[in-house]
């Protein structure tokens, strides 16, 4: 399942900086691609993660110790992933 995380700039560099160089989420996390868009005037600047299920559970761990506060953005993303993988059910 591939989903992608969207992160503000400081969260974005917060996980940057808590994830092992080794790490699979580190990968993901180096794929990121800046987003800059205004919503009602106001400006957002982060970044967009492209990751598979397992890198985004990697970074919801490392998120829940570092920056709890973007956790249940990162849940609701795997949750939308989930969905969209699941399939229909036939009548």
């Amino acid at each position: 399942m591939d989903l992608f995380i969207k992160l503000a700039s400081r969260h974005y560099e917060r996980l940057l900086g808590a994830i092992p160089a080794g790490s699979p989420a580190h990968q993901a996390i180096g794929k990121a691609t800046p987003i800059e868009h205004s919503v009602g005037g106001v400006e957002f600047e982060g970044y967009n993660i492209p990751c598979d299920e397992n890198q985004a559970r990697i970074i919801l761990g490392v998120a829940r110790q570092c920056c709890p506060e973007i956790v249940r953005e990162i849940e609701e993303a795997l949750a939308a992933a989930e969905s969209k993988d699941k399939p229909k059910a036939h009548s």
